[in-house]
């Protein structure tokens, strides 16, 4: 039975989160899982959408007997079980996916390593549209040489070149590797590695474990995360290692309260020791700047599991950490009777309400993803050894309505902010129609008129095919001629107008914001009455810190719905620190309308100017967001309109390719 504890750090928990999770058990123990084999010694357990339909799937891997891979995918009634690899290996826990052939299918490949019997980092060629439920994958090698025992692997691009490198522990040289993907990676054979970092990691283990990737300190590169370290890179000057906590373990990072940097949390792993989160107060290289707080008030017993998401869907990010029950396999009886799975949710202020999950359980590499395509995080897990062959999987709420393919959903809503085009928009007006409408676009926001009336603008979209149904306006004419945007809005036919910035000084303040706020109820209610809905577009510099949050949370609060709402452009929320994935769960109903533009990898976050350079807007799809991740909960909010907007000067180049990579999204 889950129940739920006051936990002592929590100050403010939101009413949605104190609501209890409705969880549906599936287990091959109850036959409602296809059993993956006969192996008693189950070790590994990665997420991948192997079936590339665009709903998570799972591979497990074991290592006491063939097949060394099983995957299961939910076809919408039932899971069906792949074989993935016939052949007997002895697979450690570990492994990751990562597209790593690129052959244009946008398939994702696997990567497993050997476990203290081999020397030996395998990957795996995903043979999609070619699947079969009895074929093994082509194995190839990542490393065959050197000494044994490969847990855990991670792909990210660490070292800022473009193309992403594969990170992992060797532990028998007790050795952090970092390995480039080879060109013609098929027949490649051994890929070059270095060394990232070798000795100690804070294990309470006999051996370091654990990866991850995040960007740490908001620079707009990829950090690589393990044991208790985050290795900052630096070009000329290699990877320097920062301790983060005292033991290292299973390691994970997200955004627990506002603030430039992420925050990281650490298990013990293969060990005992504390479930620890920790914030940086200072300076962020600096270890001792790194507070530590305990979360469950007692030390974990092989707390082998650890992921960090957004499990109840308020918009803060919640910690899974679970305990292992039985490790040994000399003896049948459990190691860890008591073992316990706790959900820590949080409530984007750095507090957290412990619930606890299961009792008695093994959970060992366990992970959180939406494995039924309904929108909500499932609960997947596999023990080691605990009655093993065994897998368990909760489903939130059961499985409910799929969520549409992106695609289909967005087909015939990307329109384009005109903004895009200004410099061709002030040469020639009729021109710049015609060549937006050849790009398949439909729908337009109106950011000015480019010395037309309103109605001969719109005269000018009606030629060429294209609808107005969104316009900005600036925030002096919402405060002194709101009569004037009512008159234009008619004379366009748009009935959604808003303001994209708000006066202030260097900094954005409190004050500037309740200012904005008194503001932006009056005239949404005058709008209202006109048949319009009024929305604020923040720029990025409402992401700062504040009693509520940010002050962008104390807009939202005290905005009224329906009256004073959103238009969420994704650039400004990452650019100022935020994740708009979290702002659409957040706060649902509230964003009428999305701009779509992405941020170039190497633009720093966190940041709170509110500006950016031009050519930082990156075709969509190239940058730092998580477009799937984004798309998929606008789409669970309802929302109609998306906008491409791109700043840089090429954007006529560039958003073609934009809308062919939004259009190719499952």
């Amino acid at each position: 039975m889950i129940k739920s504890i006051y936990y002592p750090l929590c100050l403010l928990i939101s009413l949605q989160s104190w609501a209890q999770t409705n969880w549906k058990h599936l287990s091959t123990e109850k036959g409602s899982l296809p059993l993956p084999w006969k192996s008693t010694q189950q070790t590994s357990l990665v997420i991948i959408d192997f079936t590339n339909d665009g709903v998570s799937d799972f591979v497990i891997g074991c290592r006491q007997q063939a097949p060394a891979l099983v995957g299961y995918s939910f076809d919408g009634k039932q899971w069906q079980r792949y074989v993935l690899e016939n052949e007997f290996l002895t697979i450690e826990a570990g492994g990751t996916a990562f597209d790593i052939d690129a052959d244009g299918d946008g398939d994702q490949d696997l990567v497993f390593g050997g476990d203290w019997q081999s020397n030996t980092v395998w990957w795996w060629e995903n043979p999609y549209p070619n699947l079969a439920k009895e074929k093994s994958w082509k194995r190839h090698v990542v490393k065959n040489s050197g000494t044994n025992q490969h847990h855990d692997q991670i792909f990210g691009d660490f070292k800022q070149t473009g193309k992403a490198q594969l990170a992992f522990w060797n532990q028998g040289s007790t050795t952090l590797f970092l390995a480039e993907i080879p060109e013609n990676v098929q027949t490649a054979g051994e890929w070059k590695r270095e060394v990232v970092f070798s000795g100690q990691a804070g294990q309470n283990a006999p051996y370091a474990e654990g990866v991850a990737s995040a960007d740490i300190d908001g620079d707009g590169y990829a950090d690589l995360l393990a044991g208790n370290y985050w290795f900052r890179y630096e070009k000329g000057k290699g990877f320097q290692p920062i301790r983060i906590g005292e033991i290292g373990g299973r390691i994970a990072t997200g955004k627990f309260k506002a603030g430039k940097s992420l925050q990281v949390v650490i298990a013990p792993g293969d060990g005992s020791g504390p479930v620890t989160w920790y914030e940086n107060i200072g300076e962020i290289i600096d270890p001792k700047s790194w507070k530590g707080h305990n979360l469950a008030g007692r030390d974990f017993i092989h707390g082998h599991a650890l992921e960090v998401a957004d499990i109840n869907s308020d918009g803060n990010l919640d910690i899974f950490a679970a305990e292992m029950a039985k490790w040994t396999e000399s003896k049948p009886d459990t190691d860890n009777p008591k073992a316990e799975a706790l959900i820590f949710y949080g409530d984007g202020l750095g507090n957290f309400r412990k619930e606890v999950f299961q009792t008695g359980f093994d959970f060992h590499e366990t992970k959180l993803a939406d494995i039924d395509g309904d929108g909500d995080i499932d609960i997947i897990s596999k023990p080691y050894n605990w009655k093993a062959p065994r897998l368990d999987i909760w489903l939130q709420g059961g499985t409910g309505k799929r969520v549409p393919a992106i695609s289909t959903y967005l087909n015939g809503h990307v329109g384009l902010e005109l903004y895009s085009l200004r410099e061709e928009l002030k040469k020639d007006v009729p021109s710049s129609f015609r060549k937006i409408a050849a790009m398949g676009i439909k729908e337009v926001e109106v950011p000015g008129f480019y010395g037309l009336s309103p109605a001969a603008f719109k005269a000018e979209l009606i030629k060429a095919g294209l609808t107005p149904t969104s316009a900005l306006f600036s925030f002096e004419l919402f405060r002194d001629s709101l009569s004037s945007i009512i008159k234009s809005c008619k004379a366009l036919g748009v009935t959604q107008a808003g303001t994209a910035w708000i006066p202030h000084g260097k900094t954005f303040t409190r004050e500037d914001a309740l200012t904005a706020i008194d503001l932006f109820n009056r005239a949404g209610a005058s709008l209202k009455a006109a048949g319009i809905r009024f929305f604020y577009h923040p720029h990025g510099y409402e992401f700062v810190p504040s009693p509520e949050g940010t002050l962008f949370d104390l807009m939202a609060t005290k905005m009224k719905p329906g009256l004073a709402d959103f238009q969420l452009d994704v650039f400004w929320a990452v650019r100022g620190g935020a994740d708009p994935t979290l702002l659409l769960k957040k706060y649902p109903g509230r964003f009428i309308s999305l701009h779509v533009k992405d941020v170039e990898v190497g633009l720093s976050t966190g940041d709170a100017q509110g500006g950016a350079p031009e050519e930082t807007s990156v075709i969509i799809g190239k940058g730092q967001v998580d477009f799937k991740a984004v798309f998929k909960a606008t789409i669970q909010n309802g929302i109609k309109h998306f906008y491409i907007e791109d700043e840089h000067p090429k954007a006529i180049e560039q958003i073609p390719q934009s809308l062919a990579y939004i259009r190719s999204l499952k």
